[in-house]
C-alpha cells in the first residue's frame, strides 16, 4: 500500500488511524528487544487499571526520529516526541480503559504510535481503541506500528493474556507525537506589548 492509501485510510471515518506491516523485520526486532530487556523494567499490578512491566525512561532516539518520521509522511506536518513507555505483557497480562484514562501522558489531542517488537504472534493482547459508540481493534502483529489520532475522548485497554500464549512475552513501545511548540516571541527593542496609548 502507498503512503497515499496510507493517508486515506488515516483520513477515512470519525476515529483516525492506521496499521502498517513491515516497519521492523525479525533480526531488527530481536536486536531492539535485546536492547529493551537490559533496561530496568517496574512491574505494575492495580486489577482495576491493568497487569504489566513499564518502562519510561529508556531512550533510543535513531528509533524515534525513524518512528517519528513515518508519522510526519502520513500527517504532512512536523511532530515532536512527547513521551516514551515501554511495555512487556505475558500471561494473566492486560490494560483497562482506567488506565488509560488516569495515565494518559498527553490530555490534548495527540498521535499515539505503538510498535509491536515482539517474537511471536499471540492471537491475543490486542489493542482496542473505543469513543464508546465505536470500537476497533489494532491486532497483535510484529514488526507492525499503528498510528492513531487521540482526541480526548478516545480511549484504549489491551485485552487479557491467557494461558495459551504459554511463555510468550509481548513487547510494545508507545510514543506520543504533538506538534512542535511555537516558537518563543521575544519583544522587540521598543515593542510595546500592550499597543499603542
Amino acid at each position: 500500500m502507498s503512503f497515499e492509501e496510507f493517508r486515506a485510510q488515516f483520513a477515512d471515518g470519525r476515529c483516525h488511524h492506521v496499521v502498517v506491516g513491515g516497519f521492523l523485520d525479525d533480526e531488527a526486532a530481536a536486536v531492539l528487544r535485546a536492547q529493551v530487556d537490559a533496561a530496568p523494567f517496574a512491574p505494575y499490578d492495580q486489577p482495576d487499571r491493568g497487569r504489566y512491566e513499564h518502562n519510561r525512561d529508556l531512550g533510543i532516539p535513531t528509533l524515534f526520529d525513524d518512528l517519528r518520521a513515518i508519522a510526519e509522511q502520513l500527517v504532512e506536518r512536523p511532530l515532536r516526541v512527547e513521551h516514551v513507555r515501554w511495555l512487556r505483557l505475558r500471561h494473566r497480562d492486560y490494560q483497562l480503559i482506567k488506565d488509560d484514562a488516569r495515565d494518559r501522558p498527553v490530555a490534548t489531542a495527540h498521535l499515539e504510535l505503538t510498535l509491536d517488537f515482539s517474537a511471536l504472534t499471540t492471537g491475543q493482547a490486542e489493542v482496542i481503541y473505543t469513543d464508546g459508540m465505536e470500537s476497533w481493534v489494532v491486532p497483535q502483529l510484529p514488526g507492525a506500528i499503528a498510528i492513531v489520532q487521540r482526541e480526548p475522548w478516545l480511549f484504549r485497554y489491551a485485552r487479557y493474556l491467557t494461558a495459551g500464549v504459554g511463555d510468550a512475552v509481548v513487547h510494545r513501545l508507545y510514543l506520543s507525537l504533538s506538534d512542535p511548540a511555537p516558537p518563543e516571541r521575544h519583544e522587540l527593542p521598543g515593542e510595546n506589548p500592550t499597543g499603542p496609548g
